[in-house]
């Protein structure tokens, strides 16, 4: 059904509001103690009646709860405004840069912040550089790291793995899953066989079906493509004076790495971590923002989409999310509820949904989806906003180790579906994501990704657009 505000929670299997796994009695329970306290409380019924201006707000937030259907479905290019009604609005919600959050002293760094780079690892890649140029780039930006010019291969031979390298097995895995050798790596360790890497999730249950075998839980997935991409649209003109720092690492922002097994919650688990982060961005202050349930977000897009089904489809992820700011749309109008009501790692929530939407509506994102281009990244980081990235996969992806480096030489081809994370800063051409495949992968779960990477693999970059509280008259 269409996403009508009024039973925008309704489900088929459900008593009208409300759906859990457990069946609907003790729900149904609920609804009758709701009835009876409605017609308990007379002076609410009159206040209901009487106040004839709650009643036209009321229509008007219906009207606008809904906008995210018009377009949901196809890609999110038709509520791709972010929810601004046109250019125009954005444009007066950020016409100064007053209206920006300037960065700390310690999220925006300068050239001489890194002593072993030098000028031309800053300046911006117009499309010019080499493999060459980005691989003497990252040596000069991250040759300290502990792990630099780590693999997966050396990552796993560290955890007493070693490389299963049989060409007629390996010969027949391809041939069974077609394009699995870009993607998966299979080592042995103490008589067991083991992959790793990602594949996409149709293609993890063709395996799991043919490869009883092999220990198939340590590889993560991707997603088909769905919907059109989103077309970029200029920035607003807070933005117009904005002169991007040489680096920014908004990470002291960031929650926790989550990690979405093996699901389709990508998308999910980005816009969730989005809404975390710009609640500690417009406190100042790290680790304020309470965990979200990206599950619970998971279900609200897919009633946003017209794909719900129920709690474990939710927590599966379905078939993925579709691009634009559509998703971001329903956090900024919905909200989405915390973490401790339904776990990442849970197939259901702990508690009712008239609990979870109840916790959601106190916590919205609280900022502006706005569709940009890649040359327009670093000057949206530079104003302490993070950027959703949806985007093609590649081998590179499998390969990445403990520094987090993605290999500059190897574009993605997007044979292998699509992904979604956060970007949360830069250095020189390499943009620090935050991912959601746990902290075992890349650096500590988040990752360096050059410039020409990104650039190859037709992204979907949505700008979360935060706006400075002001003071009050």
């Amino acid at each position: 059904m269409s996403y009508d505000p009024e039973f925008r929670y309704w489900m088929g299997d459900d008593d009208g509001g409300f759906f859990d796994d457990s069946g609907g009695g003790d729900q149904g329970d609920d609804d009758q103690n709701d009835d009876d306290d409605q017609q308990d409380d007379d002076q609410q019924d009159d206040d209901q009646q009487d106040d004839d201006q709650q009643d036209d707000d009321q229509q008007d937030d219906d009207q606008q709860d809904e906008e995210p259907s018009a377009g949901g479905g196809d890609g999110g290019d038709g509520g791709g405004n972010g929810g601004d009604d046109g250019d125009g609005d954005v444009n007066d919600q950020f016409s100064d840069p007053d209206d920006l959050i300037p960065p700390d002293d310690d999220v925006a760094l300068s050239a001489s912040d890194f002593p072993n780079a030098t000028g031309a690892d800053f300046k911006d890649d117009d499309g010019s550089w080499t493999p060459d140029d980005y691989q003497q780039s990252a040596a000069n930006l991250f040759g300290d790291h502990e792990f630099f010019g780590d693999t997966m291969t050396t990552q796993r031979a560290d955890e007493g793995y070693q490389a299963f390298t049989d060409p007629g097995f390996m010969s027949g895995f391809d041939q069974v899953a077609p394009g699995s050798s870009e993607t998966v790596r299979l080592f042995e360790r103490e008589g067991q066989l083991s992959a790793f890497g990602f594949v996409t999730t149709a293609m993890l249950e063709y395996l799991r079906m043919r490869y009883t075998g092999i220990d198939l839980s340590n590889l993560d997935v991707s997603v088909p493509g769905r919907g059109e991409r989103v077309e970029p649209k200029p920035l607003p003109p807070a933005f117009d004076s904005i002169q991007p720092a040489d680096a920014i690492d908004l990470r002291k922002y960031s929650t926790p790495v989550g990690d979405q097994g093996q699901t389709s919650r990508c998308s999910a688990f980005a816009w969730t971590h989005a809404t975390e982060m710009v609640f500690n961005i417009k406190t100042g202050q790290a680790g304020q923002a309470p965990r979200l349930s990206p599950s619970f977000t998971m279900l609200e897009f897919q009633r946003m989409q017209g794909d719900a089904q129920d709690y474990r489809y939710a927590y599966s992820g379905g078939d993925g999310t579709v691009g634009g700011t559509d998703p971001a749309q329903v956090l900024v109008e919905h909200g989405t509820c915390r973490q401790e009501l339904w776990p990442d790692a849970s197939e259901t929530p702990t508690t009712s949904e008239r609990v979870l939407l109840g916790d959601a509506e106190k916590h919205h994102l609280d900022a502006t989806p706005h569709p940009i281009a890649i040359d327009d990244v670093h000057k949206v980081l530079s104003a302490n906003c993070p950027v959703h990235v949806a985007m093609n996969t590649g081998s590179t992806f499998s390969d990445v180790g403990r520094d987090g480096l993605f290999n500059a030489a190897e574009g993605p081809s997007g044979r292998h579906g699509r992904h979604a994370m956060l970007i949360v800063g830069y250095t020189g051409n390499y943009y620090i994501v935050k991912n959601s495949w746990g902290e075992t992968w890349g650096d500590k779960g988040y990752c360096y990704l050059p410039k020409n990477v990104l650039a190859a693999s037709e992204p979907d970059l949505v700008a979360v657009l935060i706006k400075k509280d002001q003071p009050a008259s």
